[in-house]
């Protein structure tokens, strides 16, 4: 007889028994979802650039094309070919000027230990040191990047063990001066181009300027 009261209790108690171990279930779960941690994406890393002064130089708006696909080049004992004297004219101030130059030798492949560009402004310059030179993408020919304010320049025989000296052709760039650009291929075999010589620059701030 008390084995069957009991039997009936159990099995009207064991729907809400259930149901109430279904509540504990869930409410125990549910809990734990929401206390997860939110988990942030961490950010992309910014990494530095490779190029920045050629990144600087592309940026800017205004632009002086000097030469273009100008063959070049210097036999032994005789006239130089191709050499290009141009005057510049300065107007306003400036706060950055680069020069950017494509060169190349035999039908266009990069400068030999053989070759240099040769290059002034104003009877001040030299032969460009290349290994100074800021860093550009491609090397498909010579492609060369400075700042104004610091030009390195060595004299013949071009080698880039020498120590250049530093010189500063920005300080030539003030309102109303005229520059006597001079520049050539120091190759003794025909098949030179200056591909471009090009200047960039930025003027002071609240100020006009412009190198034609």
């Amino acid at each position: 007889m008390a084995k069957e009261l009991l039997r009936k209790l159990a099995s009207k108690s064991f729907p809400t028994i259930l149901f109430v171990a279904s509540i504990l279930i869930i409410y125990f779960f549910t809990d734990i979802f929401e206390k997860q941690p939110t988990i942030t994406p961490a950010p992309t890393p910014i990494f530095p650039s490779e190029y920045p002064d050629y990144e600087a130089f592309q940026s800017m708006q205004n632009k002086l094309v000097i030469v273009q696909n100008r063959d070049t080049y210097s036999p032994k004992d005789q006239p130089i070919i191709g050499r290009l004297i141009q005057q510049l004219t300065i107007s306003g101030e400036f706060s950055r000027i680069y020069i950017y130059i494509e060169a190349s030798v035999d039908d266009g492949k990069p400068l030999t230990q053989w070759d240099s560009i040769y290059m002034t402004m104003n009877g001040v310059g030299g032969h460009l040191f290349r290994p100074n030179a800021l860093k550009v993408p491609g090397n498909t020919i010579t492609k060369l990047l400075y700042g104004l304010n610091e030009i390195p320049i060595i004299s013949l025989p071009y080698s880039e063990q020498k120590a250049p000296v530093i010189v500063n052709w920005f300080n030539q760039f003030v309102h109303g001066n005229t520059i006597r650009f001079d520049t050539f291929i120091s190759s003794l075999r025909p098949g030179g181009r200056l591909n471009l010589i090009e200047l960039r620059y930025e003027c002071e701030e609240n100020s006009s300027c412009e190198i034609r």
